[in-house]
């Protein structure tokens, strides 16, 4: 739960901050289901690069999620907004108050490395519908607290059509912001035409050694206070360790 609007690209990956790889055992199961760990900053582009070519030139079957606008739709985050306006308005787009503008280097990153190894992109639309009725832009806490019904718009694109499309992520964002304004007043999202195919997830083979390779290292969790204590401590300490690290980084 990141953004209230997201765009999928569809063929068993996704892309996630850096430091979640640090987290202990699960950044271990996060590597072994292919995650793409990206830091933030042009810098990164090349290693992304690389990493999708490794898994195109392995043909690696992937849903590959990504988050256009790089961090959730905030509306009390005025920083966020007024900065993606002004990306907005050097790009000549008009600018959008109910989602945040996209950021397009990273998805035609993606596309441009994926497009023959990806057949469809699943562009989603994600409103929150409040128990008194209303739109809310919820954190984790008031989605668990206050979220009466999560509506979800897909609309299917290809692949292939998308990579002719300039401006394509900018106008899949402005139906976005009419969808979320007109969400606002009536608590319904319209329905686009349905998906000409349903895929599915991955063959549970393919799945089974990982997940029980990462219930094992996790069952002392489940069964044991001080393997817990242990786990949280060890999570704790290791911001402290990346930033003492951080000078030796290349």
């Amino acid at each position: 739960h990141r953004a209230n609007s997201k765009a999928v690209v569809s063929t068993q990956s996704t892309g996630h901050q850096e430091e979640l790889k640090y987290v202990p055992l699960f950044g271990v199961y996060w590597h072994q289901h292919g995650l793409i760990f990206v830091k933030k900053g042009q810098n990164d582009i090349e290693r992304i690069r690389k990493q999708l070519q490794d898994k195109k030139k392995n043909n690696i079957p992937m849903l590959m999620v990504l988050f256009p606008e790089g961090t959730r739709f905030n509306p009390e985050n005025t920083k966020a907004i007024e900065k993606s306006q002004a990306y907005a308005r050097s790009m000549g787009y008009p600018e959008l108050t109910k989602v945040l503008t996209p950021r397009v280097t990273g998805t035609n990153l993606f596309i441009e490395e994926l497009g023959d190894h990806l057949e469809k992109i699943f562009d989603l639309t994600i409103a929150y519908e409040s128990v008194d009725g209303k739109m809310v832009r919820p954190d984790t806490i008031e989605f668990l607290d206050s979220v009466k019904t999560v509506h979800i718009q897909c609309t299917q694109r290809e692949v292939t059509k998308v990579g002719e499309e300039k401006g394509w992520l900018y106008d899949s964002f402005l139906d976005k912001e009419k969808a979320l304004v007109e969400f606002e007043k009536t608590l319904q999202l319209s329905e686009p035409p349905p998906p000409s195919h349903i895929y599915s997830w991955s063959a549970f083979s393919e799945t089974l050694i990982p997940v029980l390779y990462t219930s094992l290292l996790c069952s002392p969790l489940v069964f044991s206070s001080r393997a817990r204590k242990l786990w949280l401590q060890t999570f704790l300490v290791i911001p402290v360790l990346q930033l003492l690290a951080k000078p030796f980084w290349k």
